[in-house]
């Protein structure tokens, strides 16, 4: 499983379970919203990802990493 803000890639080298990430720079948060809001939004990408872990899922299937 990969979190990356370039999925097409990621399922281009065989990722099967891709969650998007924020940016390239930080996919797991984005430093413009303050600690908090960071804070908030690496956990519902964690979340997301751990929930991606139990699902059976089709090969190149993405999530969106905040949904």
């Amino acid at each position: 499983m990969f979190v990356t803000a370039l999925p097409t890639v990621a399922t281009m080298i065989g990722a099967n379970r891709v969650v998007r990430g924020v940016a390239i720079t930080s996919p797991f948060g984005e430093p413009a919203r303050g600690p908090a809001g960071e804070r908030a939004l690496r956990r519902r990408i964690v979340e997301r990802s751990l929930a991606l872990l139990e699902t059976d899922v089709e090969p190149g299937t993405v999530w969106a990493g905040d949904a």
